[in-house]
């Protein structure tokens, strides 16, 4: 049996969330709350894990530590944001992604305490979410 190459991303991605374990970051209420105040809304964490794992050797090129940390947690499992330590060229502390009310991604820059340091919230697009992190994380020489 041959293995086309759509197969083997599929199997290689489903690898990959069974290794990243996502695990529910513990944040104050009033930390929840800001978010809210700042339009960022619920969103499927899988479904952004599969735009950023897409091409696999950018997501491993930023040096993804395996544990994956949600923010609000729902019971129907949406999350109010994501935060991933990176190990890049340019950038080795923690990213975080959230979604606004327009349905565009934000992505913010957080050191070791989790303060923001930049924020790249221009309407980000589910497409040109990977780009805008490689470009904040490593030399993006692609």
């Amino acid at each position: 049996m041959t293995t086309t190459l759509e197969q083997l991303r599929t199997l290689l991605t489903q690898e990959l969330y069974k290794q990243y374990k996502t695990t529910t970051m513990t944040m104050t209420k009033e930390n929840v709350n800001t978010l809210e105040s700042i339009g960022v809304r619920m969103f499927d964490p899988n479904e952004t894990m599969k735009v950023l794992t897409h091409n696999l050797m950018v997501y491993f090129s930023w040096g993804v530590e395996k544990k994956i940390y949600t923010i609000g947690k729902e019971s129907d499992g949406w999350v109010k944001g994501i935060i991933f330590k990176v190990n890049g060229f340019k950038w080795k502390q923690y990213v975080m992604i959230t979604l606004n009310g327009s349905d565009y991604y934000e992505v913010r820059l957080l050191t070791q305490n989790f303060d923001v340091i930049e924020t790249k919230d221009h309407d980000i697009c589910f497409m040109d979410l990977v780009e805008v992190i490689d470009k904040l994380v490593c030399l993006n020489l692609r």
